[in-house]
């Protein structure tokens, strides 16, 4: 009996050997943008509603603008800079990125106070109205006046951080929690771009809260999130989505999920010492995703409205991302 392999394994070897996925293609403006960036870690300036100074991370591309605003919203307790991978990738295609230490940043001197926890949602919210209320100020402190254009504005945040960009877009607040400083809801900002939002449970929301979402969004999130809150039923990534699937802004609202991303991208975002393992492919998708949003509704760039509308992200991904709009 002959030992020598047959034509037909030897081709199966090769295939075994030599064959691998096709790789993903190339999706929107993956790669960083045109601009150098610049970032300043420290702009302070003091808000006189609250009575505090509001240490302020600047990160803006270099060239004459005006380029629109992001103002950037962390999750509780989390490190602003660890959302660098993608709060640069903004700036790189020409948004001014502005991220407030709220109270409960890592990067304060003084850590959050036990009864300063009632009030932390609403300077929060009271820290994102305040970036557009004293926009040139901030500008003329990080030497970059009249190269922002607040016109053109984008709210976004993570987790916690998502939230408040929800309240700032019209997600209805118990009165308790809005603090002295008004109404959180904020007309300057034009859209929301969630990054692990939130859906019904929280006390301080009201039962009707989504109902007053009033515009576009995209919210991202991955199928390993979890619910921070009884998510009633659902998983977490469900009720993370929520605030795609119960905004009433109808064909406006958008939602990414990536396949086996946890709340910290393994770490990348938040914080480095939770999560998995490292999930860059997440921050790629996210940050292109999120970039295509932005161009289409602060930019009004046509081609990335298409692009939003138009492609098959599994596709494009070997399944690996999803996008749907409503």
């Amino acid at each position: 009996m002959s030992l020598r392999p047959s034509n037909s394994i030897l081709l199966l070897l090769a295939v075994a050997l030599f064959w691998s996925p096709l790789p993903a293609a190339e999706i929107y403006k993956e790669d960083p943008g045109p601009y150098e960036v610049t970032t300043l870690n420290k702009v302070v300036l003091t808000d006189p509603e609250q009575e505090r100074d509001v240490t302020l991370r600047v990160i803006f591309p270099k060239g004459e603008g005006p380029f629109p605003l992001v103002a950037y919203s962390t999750g509780m307790f989390c490190v602003p800079q660890l959302y660098d991978r993608i709060l640069t990738h903004w700036a790189s295609h020409g948004y001014v990125v502005i991220q407030p230490n709220h109270l409960d940043s890592p990067n304060n001197e003084e850590s959050l106070k036990p009864a300063q926890y009632d009030i932390v949602l609403a300077s929060r919210a009271r820290d994102m109205g305040f970036i557009l209320d004293y926009l040139d100020e901030i500008a003329a402190a990080a030497e970059i006046e009249g190269r922002i254009d607040a016109s053109r504005a984008a709210i976004s945040g993570h987790s916690f951080g998502a939230v408040i960009s929800m309240i700032k877009t019209g997600l209805y607040v118990k009165e308790y929690y809005k603090g002295p400083w008004g109404d959180p809801y904020d007309d300057r900002f034009d859209v929301a771009v969630l990054m692990s939002g939130v859906g019904y449970g929280m006390k301080e929301i009201e039962d009707n809260a989504f109902e007053g979402l009033r515009k576009p969004l995209i919210a991202t999130g991955g199928s390993n999130d979890v619910g921070r809150v009884n998510p009633g039923g659902m998983t977490g990534t469900e009720w993370r989505m929520q605030p795609f699937l119960l905004a009433p802004i109808e064909g406006d609202n958008y939602s990414v999920i990536t396949e086996g991303t946890d709340h910290y991208m393994g770490g990348l975002i938040c914080n480095d010492k939770m999560g998995g393992e490292p999930d860059y492919e997440a921050v790629r998708v996210v940050r292109a995703m999120t970039t295509a949003f932005l161009d289409a509704y602060i930019k009004d760039d046509a081609q990335a409205m298409d692009y939003l509308r138009a492609t098959d992200l599994s596709a494009s991904t070997n399944g690996y991302a999803r996008l749907r709009q409503r």
